[in-house]
């Protein structure tokens, strides 16, 4: 591990064949007290996320049912620069 740990990251362009439908910046009131983004923030924008594409094609109102699962393996930390 090094002492001078660079916490930016690279921007790596998307695949042809994929579309980026979503690009939010978490705020401080999404992040408890060790800076570390909400499980259900989290959530809440992948729904948001998957409701574009279908929006798109539905002529009224659409809703997620159900999530079957959701595994965080490590917390999501908002970095400041």
């Amino acid at each position: 591990m090094t002492d001078n740990l660079d916490l930016r990251f690279t921007v790596k362009a998307l695949p042809t064949d994929q579309e980026l439908v979503l690009k939010v910046i978490p705020m401080p009131a999404d992040c408890n007290a060790n800076g570390d983004i909400f499980g259900g923030w989290v959530m809440a924008q992948v729904d948001l996320a998957g409701a574009v594409l279908p929006a798109r094609y539905v002529n009224g109102r659409l809703a997620t049912v159900a999530v079957n699962e959701f595994i965080f393996k490590q917390p999501v930390k908002v970095v400041i620069f």
